[in-house]
């Protein structure tokens, strides 16, 4: 560690002696973390951070009694409003998406494995919250469509069993007579509001005790270097550390860029869909609409009551089998993904986190990620009409030829080659060092030359935010591009000179 320490990880091993912050609150990462499928929950940290701040400025505009209203005033009058909608929009998406990708990418690496069990039990929770954290806010707007949805959700989680149903009437009827209520509207609205920061709040809490846990055990050492029965915690491996270049022990400053890096790919890649797709807003005669029709009882009883697409697979349940059935198997989705750490290790037996040497539990997760999608696709297609007892017919076989050909195809043929490789051949890129170390100038020039090109890039998309800031209800969307191509290019940057600069690959 101490050739690769510059002055940034000195200052901070100075502050340690203090505060205790270095390897404690931030712990070096080595090498072999900077690969991007071990920062996807840095991406949903982004896009969390990304929804505070786009939320808090939202809410200084809405207005829970009128909340059509003033979503449109936001949308039509409030400068950047059009904008900024589509940004928590789009936002909410992708942090919806980003959390299922980083969940998924964790179950087929093993990452919920002893002694992780807990950690992976609050991010279901975490994914749990964030759900209903979506569901919340996409009543808000009060349109048509999101508050069909929203009442009909109401109505079908009122079967639920274990007099779950009556816990959730409790926390969301409202008397329509209570004093302050603007009439005409559903007063469930201003509560949703209310719990819409509630549940954001308790989001933060999970994520702060998900990241602690996450410090305290390390990052999960790569699943082809762990044979059965080794430990799966880096901190049993300080041999690699010291002696195997992919486990070398990184300077703290190219995590910190690996940080920055991520964000700014986040924010930008949110600014960038939200200024292409305004969501659900159009552009006429120069100023930005919402494209939603409002709210009213007469429409709602015409209007096929469709979800937004994270909940379609639930909707699915309650389209084939009557809703107490289908509030049973929901909730037996739920309790096998938060108890599935205890699954595998008391009923599969694994010994091993790489998926070959998880048959068992790849070919369940194999069912759980196949049938989410059917289901969904499946629901967006049916708006309004019933499935029948086909859809959980299918859905039972989807599991069972998972079983019958994912379970033999890793256990006989992919597993005895993984451990044959496992046992014979040391996993060690020395050569891939000594490599780097010949071509380091060549590299150089080649970074320099697209750090100018991604200066230019910087130089001219600020530019363009410049000339466009004298019309900004107009050139909105125009700016938000911009801004976004701006920080994604930045991140590009960071990457090249941060998190690769300081590492040896």
């Amino acid at each position: 560690m101490a050739d690769n320490e510059g002055l940034f990880d000195r200052f901070m091993k100075w502050l340690d002696e203090r505060l205790g912050i270095y390897g404690h609150t931030l712990r070096p990462a080595p090498r072999y973390a900077y690969s991007i499928d071990y920062w996807l929950g840095g991406l949903v940290l982004s896009a969390f951070i990304f929804e505070i701040v786009t939320g808090a400025l939202i809410a200084l505009y809405y207005t829970p009694s009128d909340p059509y209203t003033s979503t449109t005033y936001l949308i039509s009058k409030v400068p950047y409003g059009a904008l900024l909608f589509s940004l928590h929009s789009w936002g909410a998406y992708a942090m919806v998406f980003l959390l299922l990708v980083h969940m998924t990418r964790n179950f087929l690496v093993g990452a919920y494995r002893p002694p992780r069990e807990i950690m992976w039990i609050v991010g279901g929770l975490l994914a749990g919250l964030t759900l209903t954290e979506a569901y919340l806010g996409y009543s808000l707007p009060y349109n048509l469509i999101s508050w069909v949805a929203t009442t009909t959700g109401l109505n079908l989680f009122s079967y639920m069993p274990f007099n779950l149903g009556y816990l959730i009437s409790l926390a969301t009827i409202v008397n329509p007579n209570q004093p302050g209520i603007m009439s005409g509207v559903d007063p469930l609205v201003q509560r949703f509001f209310v719990f819409h920061w509630i549940v954001g709040g308790l989001i933060l809490l999970f994520i702060g005790l998900h990241l602690y846990i996450f410090e305290k055990h390390g990052i999960t050492p790569p699943v082809s270097q762990v044979k059965p029965g080794d430990p799966e915690l880096i901190d049993e491996y300080q041999d690699k550390i010291r002696s195997d270049p992919k486990w070398e022990i990184q300077p703290l400053i190219r995590s910190i860029g690996m940080v920055v890096m991520i964000m700014l790919l986040t924010f930008g890649g949110i600014f960038l869909i939200a200024s292409a797709i305004p969501f659900n807003i159009q552009i006429i005669n120069g100023v930005p609409k919402y494209s939603m029709p409002a709210f009213n009882p007469v429409e709602a009883a015409q209007t096929p009551p469709v979800p937004d697409w994270y909940f379609l697979f639930i909707y699915f349940f309650y389209k084939s089998v009557s809703p107490e059935n289908a509030s049973l198997i929901f909730l037996g989705w739920v309790i096998i993904t938060i108890l599935f750490p205890f699954i595998e290790e008391y009923v599969f037996r694994h010994k091993a986190p790489h998926p070959a040497l998880r048959p068992a539990s790849i070919a369940i997760g194999t069912g759980f990620i196949v049938s989410f999608i059917v289901n969904s696709v499946w629901a967006a297609l049916t708006p309004g009409r019933d499935i029948g007892p086909i859809g959980v017919e299918v859905d039972g076989l989807i599991f069972l030829l998972s079983f019958a050909i994912i379970w033999p195809l890793l256990r006989y043929v992919a597993q005895p080659r993984v451990l044959a490789r496992m046992q014979s051949s040391p996993l060690t890129d020395g050569g891939v060092v000594i490599e780097y170390k010949k071509k380091k100038i060549l590299r150089g020039i080649y970074v320099l030359g697209i750090d100018i090109a991604i200066l230019i890039g910087l130089i001219y998309s600020l530019y363009e935010v410049y000339t466009l800031s004298a019309n900004p209800v107009f050139n909105q969307f125009l700016i938000g591009g911009f801004l976004g191509l701006s920080m994604i290019l930045f991140s590009i940057s960071i990457l090249l000179n941060v998190v690769i600069g300081n590492g040896k690959s």
